[in-house]
């Protein structure tokens, strides 16, 4: 038995298409681009990105002894904004341990603390009774 393919137009296959290799901000073409993922495959990570640097530069120049409304009106965000970068610690996510912050909890430790009870377990389910009417 032989297969016959139907016909297929010809603007249709990949290898016919115009494309514009105009690339971005990062890169004049997109086959000489250096990042490994396409801004454009997740377009949220540019504002991730952008978002980091400025919570690292609030995070400089709050050290540096700028005053919290100064840096709001600055960079345009709130004054808690301002609070919650500091006290994390500029872009990462780790909060910023102090000297006399006090004693710091091994992971088994803190495994052992746990404020959330576990779930208790689920009754097993009895198959095959009947039901009565």
């Amino acid at each position: 038995m032989t297969m016959t393919f139907q016909p297929v137009r010809s603007d249709t296959l990949p290898e016919n298409t115009r494309y514009a290799d105009d690339g971005c901000e990062f890169s004049l073409s997109c086959l000489s681009c250096p990042l490994a993922m396409c801004k454009y495959d997740d377009p949220g990570w540019t504002r991730r990105q952008d978002r980091g640097q400025r919570d690292d530069e609030i995070f400089r120049l709050k050290k540096a002894g700028i005053p919290v409304p100064e840096l709001a009106r600055q960079f345009r965000v709130s004054t808690r904004t301002v609070h919650r970068i500091v006290q994390r610690g500029g872009s990462s996510r780790t909060a910023v341990v102090e000297a006399d912050s006090g004693p710091s909890l091994s992971l088994q430790e803190l495994a052992d603390r746990h404020v959330i009870r576990r779930r208790p377990s689920l009754p097993s389910l009895a198959f095959g009774l009947a039901r009565s009417a």
